[in-house]
């Protein structure tokens, strides 16, 4: 026996209805204040027609087109979830005449907000350094004496790997640098 269209259902019916899990949608109730089911005395929530709509046209759009819970809101507030329960009721497989009519949607009328301010130009203080240099700095005179030093010091490594002894004055260096540690 299945039920008639306009009966009301139980978390678990509209949560396989519309493919979410009941503690979505119980989520979904403290963030939309528009589907709001019947609560009786034993707490038992019941789904309402319309909020059936609802859970499923927020699955589509939270869901399925990836738009935020804000977002939702948004369209929510815009004509009071209209577009929502049809969107809702095309997933479910109802026909458009089978919801009830929406109720007309009021537009609110606001006056465009005044052009904002152009924010101040910026005047740049002759004395301000710039944190980098607009061009690279040319190649300094220390280079090539550090680059052998390097390699002076990989050479060396090597060489202790190998097993080899140092020279003797390799390691009296070795030793007074590792002394300035």
């Amino acid at each position: 026996m299945s039920k008639s269209p306009d009966a009301f259902r139980s978390i678990g019916e509209v949560s396989r209805l519309v493919g979410v899990a009941p503690h979505v949608l119980r989520y979904w109730e403290s963030q939309f204040t528009q589907l709001a089911p019947v609560k009786r005395a034993d707490g038992r929530r019941y789904y309402r027609p319309d909020d059936v709509r609802l859970a499923a046209g927020l699955c589509q759009v939270l869901r399925e087109e990836g738009l935020s819970i804000r977002g939702a809101k948004r369209l929510i507030a815009a004509d009071r979830g209209a577009a929502l329960r049809a969107v809702g009721a095309a997933r479910l497989g109802e026909a458009p005449g089978d919801a009830d009519p929406p109720a007309p949607a009021v537009r609110l009328m606001r006056p465009d907000p005044p052009p904002a301010a152009k924010p101040p130009q910026r005047v740049r203080q002759a004395e301000s350094l710039p944190l980098f240099d607009a061009r690279p700095a040319p190649p300094s005179a220390a280079a090539p004496w550090l680059d052998r030093l390097v390699g002076a010091a990989l050479a060396l490594r090597q060489h202790e790997f190998q097993g080899k002894p140092l020279p003797p004055q390799a390691k009296s260096l070795r030793d007074a640098l590792a002394g300035l540690r």
